[in-house]
C-alpha cells in the first residue's frame, strides 16, 4: 500500500501543478485548416511573453508527464496481481527511477514544443484570421505554440512544413510507448483476473475477481477516450484539413477532468470501496452497521478470500 500511495500523490502533483498552471495561463486550444495552436492572450492577461511561452511549453510537458504516469501506474498493477515478487522493483530506490521516468518524458514534450513549434512569421499569418475570429483577439497580443502542415509563403504558395512533421512523429512516437504500456499490461492484468476468475472457490471470491475484472476493463479505456484519442485527432486531422475546432475545446478540459474521473471505477466496481462511500451518505448512522454486517458477513471461509484479495484491491485503488 505504501508504494503505491507514493504513486498517487506523485501523479496527484503533477495533476495540481497542471492545474495550476492552466488556471494561471488559461490557454485556447485550437486547430484551422492544416494547423493545431495552443494559444494565449497576453494582453488580456497582464503577462510577460516570456514567461506565457514557457508556460505553454510546461503545459505540454505536464502531459507528457501524465500519460508515463498512468502507464507506470499498469505496471505496477500487473506486478502486484501476477504475484512473483517482481513488486520490489517499486521499492527503495528503484521507486526513484520509476519518478524520473515521467519527468524525462515531460523535458521531451517541452523541448520538442520549445523547438519545433515557435512563433514564426508564416504560422502567425496562418493562424490570425482564425484567432481573431474564434477569440477575438490580435494575433499580435498573443503567444502561441502552432504546427502548420501547409503553411502559405511570401509568394503565396503552399508549402510542407517539414519541420511540423518532425514535430508530430516526435509526439506521436512519445505517445506511442506509454499507449502500448498500458494496452500490453491493461490485457495481461485483465487475463489475470479473468483467470482467477474461472479458479474462484466461493461466490465472495467470485464477486471480488469479477469486481477487479470490471475495474482493470474500465481502467484501460477511460485514459485511450480521455487523452490518447482526442490528442491523437487533435494532432493528426490538420494533416487532412478536417475541422476538428469541436474537439480542440474540449481538450483542455477533458484534461483537467482526467485525474478525477480516473478512480471513479474503483469507486463504482469495487464493493470494499463503493459501500464506504455510500454508507458516509447515510444521514442516519445506525443503518450503517446493518449494512457492513450485510455486505462483509460470511463463513471463515470467505473472510480468507477477503483477507486474500484485499492486497489486490489496494493496489488497484
Amino acid at each position: 500500500m505504501g508504494t503505491y500511495r507514493h504513486l498517487m500523490v506523485y501523479f496527484c502533483c503533477c495533476s495540481i501543478v497542471f492545474s495550476i498552471l492552466d488556471v494561471i495561463v488559461q490557454p485556447n486550444i485550437q486547430t484551422y485548416k492544416s494547423a493545431f495552436f495552443m494559444l494565449v492572450d497576453v494582453k488580456r492577461r497582464n503577462m510577460n511573453p516570456w514567461i506565457a511561452k514557457v508556460s505553454i511549453n510546461a503545459l505540454c510537458g505536464c502531459f507528457g508527464v501524465a500519460i508515463y504516469g498512468i502507464a507506470i501506474h499498469f505496471v505496477y498493477r500487473f506486478f502486484a496481481l501476477e504475484r512473483r515478487g517482481r513488486i520490489r522493483y517499486f521499492q527503495g530506490s528503484y521507486l526513484l527511477i520509476w519518478f524520473i521516468i515521467p519527468l524525462l518524458s515531460g523535458v521531451a514534450w517541452f523541448i520538442v514544443t520549445a523547438e519545433v513549434y515557435p512563433n514564426g512569421p508564416m504560422e502567425t499569418e496562418y493562424i490570425r484570421n482564425s484567432a481573431l475570429e474564434t477569440f477575438g483577439v490580435e494575433i499580435e497580443d498573443c503567444v502561441y505554440a502552432a504546427g502548420v502542415f501547409y503553411p502559405i509563403d511570401q509568394y503565396g504558395n503552399r508549402i510542407v512544413s517539414w519541420r511540423t512533421f518532425l514535430g508530430l512523429s516526435c509526439y506521436l512516437i512519445l505517445m506511442f510507448v506509454p499507449f502500448t504500456i498500458i494496452i500490453i499490461f491493461g490485457f495481461k492484468s485483465w487475463r489475470i483476473v479473468n483467470v482467477l476468475l474461472e479458479q474462484g472457490e466461493s461466490e465472495y471470491a467470485k464477486n471480488v475477481q469479477m469486481q477487479l475484472y470490471k475495474a482493470l476493463v474500465a481502467q484501460t479505456i477511460i485514459p485511450m477516450f480521455f487523452l490518447f484519442i482526442p490528442f491523437g485527432f487533435l494532432f493528426i486531422l490538420p494533416i487532412f484539413e478536417i475541422n476538428c475546432q469541436w474537439l480542440a475545446s474540449l481538450i483542455t478540459l477533458i484534461f483537467a477532468a482526467y485525474p478525477a474521473v480516473d478512480p471513479l471505477p474503483i469507486l463504482y466496481f469495487i464493493e470494499y470501496y463503493r459501500n464506504p462511500v455510500i454508507e458516509n451518505s447515510v444521514t442516519f448512522n445506525f443503518l450503517s452497521g446493518n449494512r457492513e454486517r450485510e455486505n462483509y458477513g460470511g463463513n471463515s471461509k470467505n473472510q480468507i478470500f477477503r483477507q486474500e484479495f484485499k492486497y489486490q484491491l489496494i493496489v488497484l485503488g
